[in-house]
């Protein structure tokens, strides 16, 4: 190092996590993801925003230092960080949470049983959402796909703030004319999941229209296995990891991935976080989620993250994780870990079990 009096910077896209065996470096700018010992966890800590003499006063050998400066110029071609004489002009990034005080829920999973549907309570459900300004919406239809009485249910969600619909059901043949259709006239539905269905694929709809380039409007998934009563969620592989945004991984830090800001309406109209929980906490037929969702009771799931969740606090991924509160290892626990995750911190590796 010609100039060992220059400051090094963590890049403000990248983010290190410490592990029980190893760490890791997240260049979410990049998409990519860097392993280190799990030692280097405090070298690169200390190297953050510090002069690399002093980084080097820490190293008692020769061959130490010869490494370090080998590893430092690894992640300087990576451009993981850089050098400066200013670290002053380059302020950490603000890891606050604003989210929060600008929406006051953000998804909802709504179950519907055709049998006892009720337009007025749905529609009076759906103002209360749009009030709360929640923008994501899943239905689970305890049916095969029905384009009357989904059109009928997509034209109260798109009178509130919503936009996005996901739609879970049994399958049915000779559904890929009303699917397409469906898609196409309600753009809001964006995803449509088919259980049962004879073959597993994924379909993409895209519009028709002559001499446009295909524009894809949203995609259909055939799955397999029973659509049973939502026991498929909550399962944790490496497909599932989260690597999308640095402020999810800030969210993540400090609040959970899966019930933050989430309320669930079962087909009874009971009021849960989340409809694999037995937790309830009233009836939309007898009270408003909106008080519901003031409640601390209710919201106590929303503030569980992975530091405070048991081996899952010692895992690399945690802040990639979306994690699960409904299917526990410990069922008493609510700090124990997801029954559905394959990942062992300690091993470094994914079991591949069929947790559906």
């Amino acid at each position: 190092m010609k100039n060992n009096e220059t400051y090094f910077i963590l890049s403000s896209n990248c983010k290190l996590v410490n592990g029980a065996k190893r760490s890791i470096i997240i260049d979410y700018g990049r998409g990519d993801i860097y392993f280190l010992p799990k030692e280097y966890f405090e070298l690169v800590s200390m190297m953050d925003r510090g002069k690399i003499c002093d980084v080097e006063l820490h190293l008692s050998d020769v061959e130490s230092k010869k490494n370090f400066e080998e590893f430092l110029a690894v992640i300087l071609s990576h451009e993981i960080g850089f050098l400066t004489d200013t670290p002053e002009q380059f302020p950490g990034r603000d890891e606050n949470i604003y989210a929060e005080e600008l929406t006051p829920l953000i998804d909802v999973i709504i179950e519907i049983d055709p049998l006892n549907f009720d337009k007025v309570i749905f529609s009076n459900l759906c103002a209360d959402l749009n009030f709360l300004k929640c923008k994501d919406f899943q239905i689970r239809l305890f049916s095969t796909f029905d384009f009357q009485f989904l059109s009928e249910i997509t034209k109260l969600i798109n009178a509130s703030t919503a936009n996005y619909l996901e739609i879970h059901c049994n399958y049915s043949g000779g559904l890929e004319e009303e699917l397409h259709n469906f898609i196409e006239q309600n753009p809001i539905a964006s995803n449509i999941y088919l259980y049962g269905s004879p073959d597993v694929k994924e379909v993409a709809i895209t519009n028709n229209i002559q001499d446009y380039h295909p524009l894809q409007l949203g995609k259909v998934y055939y799955i397999n296995y029973p659509f049973n009563d939502g026991n498929c969620c909550g399962v944790i592989t490496k497909e599932t990891l989260d690597y999308s945004s640095i402020d999810t991984h800030n969210l993540l830090k400090k609040r959970n991935g899966c019930l933050d800001r989430k309320l669930s309406i079962d087909r009874f109209g009971n009021i849960k976080n989340c409809p694999s929980m037995k937790n309830r906490y009233g009836n939309i037929k007898e009270v408003s989620i909106r008080e519901i969702i003031t409640k601390d009771e209710f919201k106590k799931f929303w503030h569980i993250n992975k530091d405070q969740i048991s081996i899952c606090n010692v895992c690399e991924f945690r802040y990639n994780c979306t994690d699960c509160r409904a299917f526990l290892q410990n069922p008493t626990d609510i700090f124990s870990k997801p029954l559905k995750c394959g990942y062992n911190p300690y091993t470094c590796t994914w079991d591949n079990l069929n947790y559906v």
